[in-house]
């Protein structure tokens, strides 16, 4: 039997990761920011907003693609093996987007659907091709990154990140030469996702290089669809959600400012929250045995008190106009509708965190299908929940927004959870121990 993880090995493990979530979520507030500042704020802002949730959700299977290749990459063919799939698998999705972006049925459904009006739409619409530009960037990131955690050299992650955020800002200052509103935000996404590829790749290729040429036999496309299809809309539902939410806050008295609003205020809660779903991909590395797991869940409760106990410090002190105002750049008018909103965060970090443990525990023991049901069951709070702003349009959007979002990771964290303690017997999560009951 392996030696059992310890504490430190996981704070080794993640920590780096958490300065690549928090830079790549730096990213998306940065152009937020840079957003805010530009003519018309609150139509730039919706219009980013509705294109960004609509194109992640359609085209969730990018986010699958690292689980997949930690999973699965073992030798140079899967590495080609694993392309292949990533192309089949974004085919359809990249089709819709396409149709989307460029055609009336585009412009109705983001008009329809949102109650946008026509400034926001045709600014939704270019957005959303320049968001396509990122598929075969965002496949080529996954595979790079996936060699450098099986190598546990995740601090080069971080330099890639790092990268990706210097270059992101040069794009923010350069592409409004040349395009307005949301394009400009989407553009320089897209460009600082490239940079930061090419990086990871430059030091990844080594590892590439190191692998045999083949080995075990190939895993079958039928093999790769059963493990990442649950997850694959499992993602799609975590993205979902604030596409969901954008489509109820489209009914409300006043939808501009309230998709504005709840736009920036997630973007506030990913930098504060989202290092928790690197839990995923420490626990899909590094879990062999049931000591294994438990050592997992106790790294995991510290960094929820931790977390929690940073952001509060922020939410509920001066600090919280300040950025809102200060870093944000918003007007008045959005700092007082957004402020209550970004004092509910608090409650995102034990239910992201324990979700995405709970997550990378059945990723690393190839028992994916219960992160389907756990999505579904997310969409359908969502859907419960929404049918309140048809009976109260005044309602805060952006407090509405996080409120539900919080409520879907809870639903998600319980069913996983259940998942993974209630067990059969001969049903092992853990590779690397014998076939015994489940804890």
């Amino acid at each position: 039997m392996p030696r059992t993880i310890t504490q430190k090995d996981a704070f080794r493990f993640f920590a780096p990761l958490v300065f690549m979530t928090e830079l790549n979520m730096i990213s998306k507030s940065v152009i937020h920011a840079f957003l805010a500042r530009l003519a018309a704020p609150k139509l730039v802002l919706a219009a980013f907003s509705i294109s960004f949730t609509f194109y992640y959700t359609l085209t969730s299977a990018t986010e699958v693609s690292n689980l997949l290749a930690l999973s699965f990459l073992r030798e140079r063919r899967s590495l080609r093996r694993l392309l292949g799939f990533f192309c089949l698998l974004l085919a359809l999705p990249m089709a819709v987007v396409q149709v989307v972006a460029w055609t009336p049925l585009g412009a109705a459904f983001y008009g329809g659907l949102f109650g946008a009006g026509p400034e926001v739409v045709a600014q939704a619409q270019w957005a959303t091709f320049l968001f396509s530009l990122s598929a075969p960037i965002l496949m080529l990131r996954a595979l790079a990154f996936a060699l450098i955690m099986l190598n546990r050299h995740n601090v080069l992650i971080t330099l890639s990140t790092l990268l990706r955020l210097f270059s992101l800002g040069i794009s923010l200052l350069v592409y409004p030469l040349w395009l307005s509103g949301a394009a400009v935000g989407a553009a320089a996404l897209v460009t600082c996702m490239a940079v930061e590829t090419a990086f990871a790749w430059s030091v990844a290729r080594r590892y590439y290089l190191a692998l045999p040429e083949s080995g075990a036999p190939l895993p079958s496309y039928g093999a790769l669809w059963g493990f990442s299809w649950p997850l694959a809309l499992n993602q799609a539902t975590e993205i979902g959600i604030a596409f969901g939410i954008n489509i109820f806050l489209g009914r409300l008295t006043r939808p501009e400012l309230a998709l504005a609003a709840f736009g920036v205020v997630h973007g506030l809660a990913g930098v504060m929250f989202s290092p928790m779903r690197n839990l995923v991909h420490t626990a899909q590395t590094l879990v062999r045995t049931r000591r294994d797991a438990r050592e997992m869940a106790r790294f995991t409760g510290w960094l929820v008190a931790g977390f929690s106990a940073l952001v509060a410090a922020v939410v509920f002190s001066p600090l919280r106009v300040w950025v809102l105002e200060g870093v944000m750049g918003l007007t008045p008018e959005l700092t007082a509708y957004s402020e209550p909103a970004i004092m509910l965060t608090l409650l995102i970090a034990a239910c992201w965190g324990y979700s995405a443990l709970f997550r990378g525990l059945l990723a690393a023991a190839r028992r994916t299908r219960v992160a389907a049901l756990s999505g579904l069951a997310r969409i359908a709070m969502v859907v419960l929940a929404g049918t309140v702003t048809l009976f109260h349009p005044g309602l805060n959007g952006a407090v509405f927004g996080i409120a539900v979002w919080a409520l879907s990771l809870g639903v998600e964290a319980v069913i996983l959870g259940w998942r993974v303690r209630a067990g059969r017997p001969g049903d092992s999560l853990f590779p690397d121990e014998p076939e015994t009951k489940q804890p």
